[in-house]
């Protein structure tokens, strides 16, 4: 299943960029995401806990990230498998960030998901909610982390 989406927040892309090319903060404000140990390079353990209407599904596996410093792009590769027989979870997410002006940042996502199990039982409507929902937590958790330095200082 493909999802784009993205958002703008109001920030500098060069401080959107030092946060979203950083694997280790990305992973505190994504919604029931947690980081492990570094498996190679660029992999990581992890895991991820998602709720999708009744359903609560636990996954562990591994996360990649390709950095592109350039074009401020970043690639995300991530697998993982559900506890007790709970299907699997494969995703590949592309995000951009563009600066439009001084203070103003445009994040563009595109995501290609594929899950097995209960949670592709329950549809692509519900999934595309509950990413939907994820997002918007994520980026108000992007926004409070990217003030925090101008109230310290």
């Amino acid at each position: 299943m493909k999802i784009q989406d993205g958002f703008t927040i109001d920030a500098p892309a060069a401080d959107v960029w030092a946060l979203l090319s950083d694997p280790a903060r990305v992973a505190t404000l994504l919604p029931g995401a947690k980081m492990g140990d570094r498996i190679e390079d660029n992999t990581y353990s992890g895991g991820m806990f998602v709720k999708v209407g009744p359903l609560a599904v636990a996954y562990d596996g591994t996360v990649s990230f390709q950095l592109d410093e350039a074009e401020r792009s970043v690639e995300v590769r991530a697998r993982g498998r559900g506890k007790r027989g709970m299907g699997t979870a494969d995703m590949t997410m592309t995000s951009q960030v563009v600066a439009h002006g001084d203070t103003r940042t445009e994040v563009t996502i595109d995501s290609d998901v594929v899950v097995t199990g209960i949670l592709a039982q329950m549809g692509r409507g519900m999934i595309q909610v509950v990413s939907k929902k994820m997002l918007q937590e994520f980026v108000g958790n992007l926004t409070t982390a990217l003030a925090q330095p101008a109230e310290e200082g």
